[in-house]
Parts: C-alpha cells; sequence; structure tokens
C-alpha cells in the first residue's frame, strides 16, 4: 500500500519562510500587528506548500471547538430526531456542528455521558434528561452553557425549553371526552421522566372536571415495542380510548391491535403525543398532538449562541402543542347522537353514519364550505360522493350557491351569459364561527365571505340526526336546516339559469351522490324528465342493486321549491333557490331553507310507502323548537 503523503507542519511552514513558528501563527490567526512583509513570506510559504492548518491545533489556541453537544435518550425516536434537524440546521449558519450522544435510556449513565460529550465542545443540549433534579441543576452549573429540553432548570431561566405536555395530555383527555369515552387508558411513559409525570397532570386534571370518567394506569414506556407489548393489557381493562405517551408506543399498539382483529376506532380510539412524521401515515392515521420539534432545536441553538455571546435569555420558553385530529379517534361503542365539536361524527346505533367536514383543505376556487361525507346508511352503503372527478367542486351533502351578488359559493366555473362557463376569481367561501352540539342536534354559525374576505351574509345552520324504524327495518333520518340573514347589505341570489343556461338552476342544499345506476322517483312520476323541476314535497333515490332508498323531503312549513335533479350525466340533486328567477332579500331579511332525508336499506319504488316514508322524516317538532332556541346568534 502506498503510504499518506506526511501534512505539512507550521515548522516546515516557518523554515521555508525564514520567520519564527509564532509568526506563522500569528498570520494565520490574522494578528494585524505583524509586518506585511513577513505576512507575505508566510503567505507565499503556505501557497507552496500546501499547508492546510490541523483544526485541533486552532481550538487549542481559540479555546473553542465550534461544536455543541445534544444528549438524547433514545436517537431511534423522531421527536429528538427533529429536534436533532433544527439544531443542526440552525448551528450550522453560525459555522457550528453538532455532536450526538444516545443515552439509551440508561440512566446510570447519563451523567458521565454528558460530562464527556460537554469535555469535547462549547456548549450542551440535553433533551428528556432522565437523571434526578439535583444532580441535573449540578451539572448545568459545572457544564454551561446549556439548554435542557423538557425539564425544569431552576438555578438557570435562559437554559429551560419545554413542551407543555400537560395541556397536550389534558387536550387529549377532553378530545376523547367529547366522542362519549368514559373509561380511557394512558399508556405511561418511562417512570423516571419528567414528561410522564407532566401527562399524569393534565390527565388528572380532566378526571377531576368530568364526572364518571375514569383513567386507567398502563405500564408501557417510550418505544414501539412498549405499545406492542401493552396490547393485550389494554383489552383486558375494558377501556374504550387509549392516549399513548408518544407516537411510537401509540404505532405498536395500533399494529398489534391490527393483528387481533380490532377495530380502531369502532373499538377502541387511540391517540398519540409529537405528531412525528409517521403518525399520518399510520393506519388508521394517527390522531395526536403536534410539538414543533424542527423549531425546538433551533430556539435550543439561539439560546446558546446568546448564552456563550455573553447574552443570554432571561426566562424560559414553553410550546404549546396542536390537536391534530386523524382516523384513530371516534365515538365511544355506546355513544350516540352527534359526537365532538372539533370534528363532528354522528352515530346511530353501532356504527357512524356521517361525518361533518368544515371544509378548510378546500381550494378557493372550489369556494370552501362544511359538508358532510362520508354519509351512509345503517348497513355501511356510501350515498355521498366528495370532489368526484366530473365536478371537482361537489362536496358531498353541502349548502352552495351558485351566485349570491355575483359571488359563487358553489365552486369552479360561472356561467356567463352570451359566454358560456369560465373561470373567474368569484368564489367565495363560509366560515365556521361557532359550533354546539346536543345529541341529536348540531347547531353552528357561519359567515360568507365574497371572493375579497368581506362578509356578505350569516347562517345558523341545525342538523339533526336519529334513528328510525321505516318500512319494516331499521333507518334513520337526517335533517338540515339553515336561516340565511341579510345583515351586511341586500341580497341576490341567482343561477346559471337566471343568467340564460336554461335548466340549470340548482343552487341550495345540494346532495351529491356516487355513480350510481339509480332511478328518481316524485309525485310527478319517474325518472329525471319527471323529477328536474318538480315541485313534488319529496324525491326519492333508488338504487335497486344495492337496495338502498334515499327519501328527500322538504320541510312541511316551508315553501316548497323546484327540485334539481341529474341522473344520466352523474347523480346529484336538491332543492332550487333561484330556479328561474333572481331571489332577492333586503338587508335583514331572512331566507329559511331546509331538507329531511331518510336512509333505509331496502329499495322501495312504491309511492304510497314513499308519502308515509316522507311524512316521518321532519324532526320532532321539540327537536327543533329546541335547536332553534339554543341556536347562535346570528
Amino acid at each position: 500500500m502506498p503510504k499518506s503523503p506526511r501534512q505539512v507542519t507550521i515548522a516546515q511552514v516557518a523554515e521555508y519562510a525564514g520567520v519564527s513558528q509564532a509568526s506563522v501563527s500569528r498570520v494565520l490567526n490574522r494578528n494585524q500587528t505583524v509586518d506585511p512583509t513577513i505576512a507575505a513570506k508566510v503567505r507565499d510559504a503556505v501557497e507552496k506548500l500546501n499547508y492546510s492548518p490541523s483544526q485541533t491545533a486552532r481550538n487549542l489556541v481559540s479555546g473553542r471547538s465550534n461544536t455543541v453537544a445534544l444528549v438524547v435518550p433514545d436517537l431511534e425516536n423522531p421527536m429528538f430526531q427533529g429536534v436533532l434537524k433544527g439544531l443542526s440546521r440552525e448551528a450550522a449558519l453560525d459555522g457550528y456542528r453538532v455532536l450526538v450522544a444516545d443515552t439509551a435510556e440508561r440512566v446510570a449513565d447519563e451523567e458521565e455521558i454528558a460530562i464527556e460529550a460537554r469535555s469535547r465542545c462549547d456548549a450542551l443540549v440535553l433533551v428528556s434528561p432522565r437523571m434526578p433534579g439535583d444532580r441535573l441543576e449540578a451539572l448545568i452549573a459545572r457544564s454551561g452553557p446549556a439548554v435542557v429540553v423538557n425539564r425544569p432548570v431552576a438555578g438557570d431561566p435562559a437554559a429551560e425549553l419545554s413542551v407543555d405536555y400537560e395541556h397536550a395530555a389534558r387536550t387529549l383527555a377532553e378530545h376523547l371526552a367529547s366522542f362519549g369515552h368514559t373509561r380511557i387508558a394512558y399508556l405511561a411513559g418511562p417512570p423516571q421522566a419528567f414528561a410522564d409525570r407532566m401527562r399524569r397532570r393534565g390527565l388528572a386534571e380532566v378526571a377531576g372536571r368530568y364526572p364518571g370518567l375514569e383513567i386507567l394506569d398502563l405500564a408501557a414506556g417510550s418505544q414501539v415495542e412498549d405499545g406492542y407489548h401493552t396490547a393485550d393489557a389494554l383489552l383486558a381493562s375494558g377501556a374504550t380510548a387509549a392516549i399513548a405517551f408518544n407516537d411510537l408506543v401509540a404505532l405498536g399498539l395500533l399494529a398489534r391491535l391490527r393483528e387481533v382483529g380490532v377495530d380502531v376506532p369502532g373499538e377502541i380510539s387511540v391517540a398519540g403525543v409529537d405528531d412525528i412524521p409517521l403518525a399520518r401515515f399510520s393506519a388508521p392515521a394517527l390522531t395526536t398532538m403536534s410539538v414543533p420539534r424542527v423549531e425546538i432545536g433551533a430556539q435550543a441553538w439561539r439560546r446558546l449562541r446568546d448564552a456563550m455571546a455573553g447574552a443570554p435569555a432571561t426566562h424560559p420558553l414553553s410550546y404549546r402543542p396542536i390537536l391534530e385530529v386523524r382516523q384513530s379517534t371516534g365515538p365511544a361503542p355506546e355513544a350516540s347522537g352527534w359526537l365532538s365539536p372539533g370534528r363532528p361524527v354522528l352515530r346511530i346505533g353501532d356504527g357512524i353514519v356521517a361525518r361533518y367536514d368544515e371544509g378548510t383543505t378546500i381550494d378557493s376556487v372550489l369556494s370552501p364550505r362544511p359538508f358532510l361525507h362520508p354519509v351512509t346508511t345503517l348497513a355501511g352503503v356510501r350515498v355521498t360522493d366528495s370532489h368526484p372527478t366530473d365536478h371537482l367542486h361537489h362536496f358531498g351533502i353541502g349548502l352552495a350557491l351558485p351566485d349570491v351578488n355575483g359571488t359563487s359559493y358553489w365552486g369552479g366555473r360561472t356561467y356567463v351569459q352570451g359566454i358560456g362557463s369560465i373561470m373567474l376569481e368569484n368564489q367565495g367561501r363560509q366560515r365556521r364561527d361557532e359550533i354546539a352540539i346536543d345529541g341529536e342536534a348540531l347547531t353552528e354559525r357561519l359567515t360568507w365571505l365574497d371572493e375579497r374576505g368581506e362578509a356578505q351574509l350569516s347562517e345558523v345552520r341545525t342538523l339533526h340526526g336519529r334513528p328510525l324504524r321505516a318500512a319494516g327495518t331499521d333507518a334513520w333520518a337526517l335533517g338540515w336546516r339553515s336561516r340565511l340573514t341579510a345583515n351586511f347589505g341586500a341580497l341576490a341570489f341567482g343561477s346559471p339559469a337566471t343568467n340564460g343556461r336554461e335548466g340549470a338552476g340548482y343552487g341550495g342544499v345540494f346532495w351529491r351522490f356516487p355513480r350510481w345506476d339509480a332511478t328518481v322517483l316524485t309525485r310527478d312520476g319517474e325518472g329525471e324528465d319527471a323529477a328536474h323541476g318538480s315541485r313534488s314535497p319529496w324525491l326519492a333515490v333508488v338504487d335497486a342493486g344495492r337496495e338502498v332508498t334515499v327519501l328527500l323531503v322538504q320541510p312541511a312549513d316551508g315553501e316548497v321549491l323546484p327540485w334539481f335533479a341529474r341522473v344520466a350525466e352523474y347523480l346529484g340533486v336538491g332543492p332550487a333557490v333561484a330556479w328561474d328567477a333572481v331571489r332577492t332579500l333586503p338587508e335583514g331579511g331572512r331566507l329559511a331553507l331546509g331538507l329531511d332525508a331518510v336512509l333505509v336499506d331496502r329499495a322501495i319504488a312504491d309511492a304510497a310507502v314513499l308519502e308515509a316514508l316522507a311524512a316521518a322524516a321532519a324532526p320532532p317538532a321539540s327537536a327543533a323548537s329546541d335547536a332553534a332556541t339554543s341556536a347562535p346568534s346570528a
């Protein structure tokens, strides 16, 4: 093997230049007092000899290593990897590198590892240290500058950087309680972890405020395997929901529950903490508390940099996690009615039959708005479609109007007389301002904002859901009531039909069905031609192949509007607000819209039976009255 070339030394540079080693050192360290002639000789020697100064030697001279140490209990945890990423990225901007040490949850070795890491670096970051508090305080006092993530530091406020895990646990417990869960298991973290104690404190607070809520304690840990091995104890506990110490534990739990055939969230809801990248890709996607991992690492560097510069922070800093509701949490098996204002779902009997989406993720050109989807029969047949390829602006069941003073709350293209359907920048959005749930009724207050973000009208909307015995079988009924108020000025409601497109008078409570080979029936007959424009008080969508009937009924106490019905092109129906003439509303005026539906797992084509069902579709008078009384003020 050829020998590696020897590195040129500072002594050789000095000999070549004919100067002392001290003079070479001063030139390399950019000392301005060196004679220019000597400096020129040294630079010439450095270039000719291809000299590269030793970083170790430079560190000895400067007293700095330009590195910081990061000590974590488990580097496999993506939470800690996120902190490392933020710390490394921010430190690199200032010419610093990060040395990483993993204690592997060995509490006995933690202090020694931290001291050794600090001896090689200029500063120290400890993430979730497990050592006793007095040892931690002593370590920080002798090893500063330092930052400690997720532990209180009494002696140095600048060193404390934390996540409010008490708030995280409290929020998750309240979220599950809102779904009707009364027996919740906590899959505890490492006993020596301060973050575990914070979580317990938050859970205890919620348990004290919710009579009948029981929080069970199950020993687990902080790794995927801990969640996997705790699954059997969870199933034996009778809990209907679990809050895991972190997302890794939750992911391990989900894997084991999937193996043994437990439905999540149908039988057990599962939630984690940290929102690691894998959380949203689990099956089902994991509800969790989102923690700004990378930002915490970046902030740790900023605090270290300021401390090294002699200007340490004067106070501790704490981050508050944010609830990310996904598919792993849902109603308790025994709960029914509308549940969880955060992400409303409707449970009838043993299953979830409807979800109510706020619509905030809808693209602005599609007119963001709340909508129901998916909606199913009791047997699980889905009766809505959302964002279909044929009409991307159709979203399940929603209130959509194509023309309110020229603003489209329908989405997509706008019909312009003499031109046709073109894309205009006139799409508005419906903003949720308030929501309340009371058993079978969900009530919310909305503001409709035009394309400039200015308020056009306000709405109070109430949705009802209840079980129903219909046509000799179990079914369920859905009710929609909207009260629009022109409290920001007079309004004119139009449609493509009022703008010259014949037969296109759509707009109102609109129900987009999947692409079924279905039949529509009204009092006026069967088929699209009979239904489109009919003022029948009811319209039935019947799919014989799927054995499903959805009967849509206009409220008996309101105006019977013409039905907009499409069957051949796509399946979508709804009462039309502006069928063939513009509808106006003076300032302060109100417009009431509504629709009731009965969803039956049976194909019904008998008009007499449909008439009887229509009479039973409306919510009980007491429920409607209660909802109106408790509705948020517009």
